[in-house]
Order: structure tokens, then sequence, then C-alpha cells
């Protein structure tokens, strides 16, 4: 399409010319008085008219028989002769010029066979300084580069000049490279497939990027020419941190440090092998340690016993104890279970050994009478209003087992074995009477304790008192006379307290 365009400009330029030539060649030659006056005229017409409006070639054409001395100042096509050279003219216009294409060359003279000294991008605006014909005479940048522009691509604005960007905008693309990716490429002299191709350049080739359109680079060539190469063809080079020499020293390095990684692997490797085998013969010497140690303890039981009982010092032998003792009665006694509280003392002369002494309180309440319960002890029987207490002794000793092997919670635990004697004494009391029943016997058990910090530790335990008494069954006493008993009893009771060893 943009060749097409370029084509018709071409063809639009040569027919003007053409035309212009024949109008002047049909004109008689003026008098030297009126050609001055005509070519002022003209030159008036020309810079204050713009070419794209005046269309200066279809005149002559449409009307040849005009006589040309009737209408001298008429003739735009005698403009180009009659002008003043184009570095004479410096004629400011009201309105400056915006590029409408994707790039706009800049020609050193208004013929397009000049030479192209830059390019101007989309949007860019430029002073205009004259016009003739379909040229523009135009100035831009910094430094008001001169040159000409051709009305095609171009419209006028009254926006400030600005130039979008430049070919020689170094600050922008300053060490920027690009390199060929695909296999060949042309370089062209315009940022156009219609551009003429000035070299060709082929895959990894790296080249200095001037400038850059929408789809185009300007590169840099060795001839210091600029050329332009399509984007696709091409990517933006980044300079390798290592040079090739580096990379493959650096590649040896790497290898050798993966062999040294392949040694220390392997050496680990035999070190884990070697570390379990080590940790089963220490297991195995863990074991026979603990033989050993048993036996020089038995050796040394059988050449030196120590007493049974040590009285040389109470330090950490003699504890204290408080806590509470849920004592439950047996059906026969018509108590209801009871919690009791009390403290007691306690010896330790060896380590398997302890000795304690305890005293519990409490008032148990009366069973209610039915069919099942209906007997109390004797010294109880036949009383109104009853308010019963209770005071528990014991007396008795531990035997400490240890902790008990594969069951869970009391393997870390000291179980021991109880076993002691018993006291109750139940006590009624009632309006103007105060009696008295005694129960004692046995008292076996089981419990464990477990230090918590320092010398406090917690007891736990279930014990059993055994005791025979006389009862008297007292649900028939309206009907008949009260029926009295020896029973024996089995009363349970679970004890939990503390202990502090001084």
């Amino acid at each position: 399409m943009r060749l097409m365009r370029l084509f018709s400009v071409l063809s639009l330029a040569c027919m003007l010319s053409i035309a212009s030539q024949s109008a002047f060649a049909q004109q008689p030659p003026p008098a030297p008085q009126q050609a001055d006056t005509t070519a002022v005229a003209d030159t008036s017409q020309a810079v204050a008219v713009p070419a794209p409006e005046q269309e200066p070639a279809q005149e002559p054409s449409q009307e040849p028989s005009q006589e040309p001395s009737q209408e001298p100042a008429q003739e735009p096509s005698s403009s180009q002769f009659l002008l003043p050279p184009s570095d004479d003219l410096d004629t400011k216009h009201g309105y400056n010029l915006k590029v409408t294409v994707r790039m706009a060359p800049v020609y050193d003279d208004s013929t397009l066979i000049s030479n192209i000294s830059d390019y101007l991008p989309r949007g860019s605006v430029v002073g205009v300084l004259t016009v003739m014909d379909n040229w523009y005479r135009i100035e831009y940048g910094d430094d008001r580069t001169k040159g000409w522009l051709i009305s095609y691509g171009v419209e006028r604005t009254h926006e400030m000049e600005h130039i979008v960007t430049s070919r020689d905008d170094q600050n922008r693309w300053e060490g920027i490279q690009v390199v060929i990716v695909a296999g060949e490429t042309p370089v062209r002299s315009f940022p156009s497939s219609a551009g003429e191709v000035l070299v060709k350049a082929y895959r990894n080739e790296i080249f200095n990027v001037a400038g850059a359109s929408e789809d185009y680079y300007m590169v840099s060539l060795s001839n210091a020419v600029n050329g332009w190469i399509w984007r696709g063809d091409v990517d933006i080079y980044e300079e390798p941190k290592y040079t090739r020499e580096q990379i493959q020293q650096m590649y040896g390095t790497a290898r050798e440090h993966r062999q040294r990684i392949d040694n220390l692997l392997a050496l680990i490797y035999d070190l884990e092998q070697r570390s379990t085998e080590a940790g089963r013969n220490v297991e195995l010497l863990t074991v026979l340690d603990e033989r050993m140690k048993e036996e020089q303890a038995r050796l040394a039981g059988q050449g030196e016993r120590k007493p049974f009982f040590q009285f040389d010092s109470l330090k950490h032998r003699i504890s204290l104890q408080a806590g509470i003792l849920r004592q439950g009665f047996a059906a026969d006694l018509g108590l209801a279970a009871t919690m009791l509280t009390g403290f007691g003392l306690r010896y330790r002369p060896s380590d398997k050994l302890m000795f304690e002494f305890g005293r519990f309180g409490g008032d148990p309440a009366l069973l209610v009478q039915d069919e099942e319960s209906g007997t109390l002890p004797t010294g109880l029987s036949g009383l109104d209003s009853l308010i019963v207490s209770a005071k528990f002794w014991n007396f008795g000793a531990r035997w400490v087992i240890g902790g008990l092997r594969g069951v869970p919670l009391l393997g870390g635990m000291d179980n021991y074995l109880y076993g002691g004697l018993g006291f109750l004494t139940l006590t009624p009391r009632t309006a103007g009477f105060v009696g008295s029943q005694n129960l004692w016997g046995p008292v076996l058990g089981w419990g464990f304790t477990k230090g918590l910090f320092g010398s406090l530790s917690i007891d736990m335990g279930l014990r059993v008192f055994l005791s025979q008494t006389e009862v008297t069954d007292v649900r028939f006493s309206g009907q008949q006379l009260l029926q009295t008993r020896s029973v024996f009893l089995s009363n349970i009771g679970l004890n939990v307290g503390a202990s502090w060893r001084f």
C-alpha cells in the first residue's frame, strides 16, 4: 500500500512538471519590465497559497488557448521557475506541519531524487518556512535543522513543535544492541518493505541501535551508514557476563566439585553404615553393663549385707502425709460411704520397706431402711435422731515393687503392696445419749506413688478393711423382738493424698 502511494506521488510530480513545461512553452516571451513584475506577483502567490490547494499543473492543460498577456499573475506553474533559490526563503507561516504517516523522509532539496537526510516519526510537529508546489521547506530540532517535506503524509496543525523521536537521540539508544535471530534479513534504507536493501544480515550478527520506528530498528552499519531492520527478525542483545574461556573454566571446576560431592556422599553413606553398626554394638554393651552391675551388686551383697532397718539417720526417711479416704461400708452395717479426711506419718527404713501411721475422721450417714438393708451395729440400734461420727486408725507397712513393665501409666510409677491393722470407732449421738461401737481387723491394699518435684509426691491406692461384729436387724422392731447376729464385713476404701519428705 505504501509502495502504491509512493508511485502515485512520483506520477503526480512528473505530470505537474510536464504540464508546467508545456504551458510555459506556449507563452510568448514577455517584456523585461513585465517579466519582473510577473515574477514578483508569482512569488507572493507561491508563498501565500500552499501547493496542495493550487493545482497549478492542471490550469494550462484545461485552457491552452488562454493568453498569457491577459492574466500573467494567475499562472502558478511558472512559480517554480521564478521563485528565488530555496536557501533564500525564510517566510514564516501561521501553522506547523504534523506527520501522519509512520515515517516521513526529510529531503535535502525539493525533488524526490535528492538525498534523504532524516526521518520524522508519526506525531512529530515541525515548523514551516515556505511552500513550493507539493513541497514544504521546514526546520526542526534544537539545532534548527532545515529540509524539505513532500505534502503527502503531513497535515497543518497549530500544535507546538516537537519531535517524537530522532535518529540522533543517542541518550535513548546508546549501548543498546540487537542480534539477528532469523536466518537472513535485509537491512533497508527506509523503515518499510518497499525500502531499498542496503545489505543483508545473517543469524547471530550484532548491530548497534541508533533509533526505532513502530516496526523497525535503525542500526549502524560498519560503513557509518544507518539502515532499518524489521523487529521480528531481531532480539535485544545482552552482553554475556562471562567469556567462553571463563565458562569452560567454570564448567571444569563444576565437574571437579561434582566429583568431590560424589566422593563425600559415598563417605557419608559408609559412615552411616558404620554408625548403625556401632549403635547396635552400644546397645549390646549397655545390656552387658547392666548385667555386670547386677552381678556386682549381688556379689557385694553376699560379701557385705546392709542392715534391713537403717536407723543411722532420719534425714530423708520421714514423710508427712495428708489426704482423704473414701471409706465404704458393708450392707449389714447400714451406713453410707463416707469421705474421711486425715493425716499420717511415714518412715522409710530401706528402699523397699516403709511403715506408716494414719488417722481419718468423718460423719457417716445411715442408710434408708428397706427390704434389703435394715441392720445396724448393735451399739447404734434402737436410737432415734441418730447422728454418727467415725474415726479410723490404721497402722501398716508398704512393700515397694517398682514400676509395672508393659502397663500404661503404672510403668513409670512406684507401685506398692500394703498390709496393716485398722481400728474403726463409731460414736452415735442422740438426745441425752452417747454410745460407742468399735470394729477392728486387718487392712490389705495396693497403690502407687509418683514424685512431682523436690520432696513432694502423690499417693493413691485401694484398701479393704476386714472386720467382724454384731449387728441388729431393726426392720421388724415394731412386730417382734430385735434380731442380733454376728457378721463378717469387708469395707472397701479409696485413698488419695500427698506426702512431703523432710
